[in-house]
């Protein structure tokens, strides 16, 4: 085989799995999408699919976490969202992965503190955007989102280390 089929075998091989990810992102988005988090405050979701983000982060894979990510983000936008969504999701997505991959790379901060400093960073964006369009007033809901994405970045974090523990191969 020579170096071009095999360099060839390996993108298809990289563009598989990250279809894959992203199709297992989407489902995990659509079922948190049918949980009601309105009683307990409007929202607030666990952000299962952000934990495939953080692996391919963990593994040092940052074009795989922002391409899963910003694919997952369209598609979940058209299939499931609204423009406002999409505005909301996609700055914010963004945003924190970037936050996310600069902050993975220092050693001293674990995947469960990257994975909170996303969280809380993907809610102060979406808060930031809210303001432009609906008025200052909405930062007075900044607290409760700051507290929720503590709290699923703290599991999503824990998720993350798991799963990167369980899958001993490099994609």
């Amino acid at each position: 085989m020579s170096s071009k089929q095999s360099y060839s075998g390996n993108r298809i091989k990289t563009l598989a799995v990250y279809s894959l990810l992203c199709a297992f992102c989407i489902v995990c988005g659509y079922i948190e999408f049918l949980i009601p988090t309105a009683a307990i405050a409007p929202g607030v979701k666990l952000g299962i699919s952000n934990s495939v983000a953080l692996v391919l982060l963990i593994k040092g894979d940052i074009k795989g976490a922002f391409a899963v990510n910003i694919t997952r983000i369209l598609l979940s936008a058209l299939l499931f969202g609204s423009p406002f969504s999409l505005l909301f999701s996609f700055c914010a997505g963004v945003i924190s992965t970037v936050v996310c991959a600069v902050l993975i790379k220092m050693p001293k901060l674990s995947p469960i503190g990257v994975s909170v400093a996303g969280a809380v960073c993907h809610n102060t964006v979406q808060i930031a955007i809210a303001s432009f369009i609906f008025g200052k007033g909405v930062w007075f809901y900044l607290p409760v989102l700051i507290l929720s994405g503590v709290i699923c970045g703290t599991a999503i974090g824990l998720l993350g280390i798991v799963l990167t523990e369980k899958i001993k191969s490099d994609f």
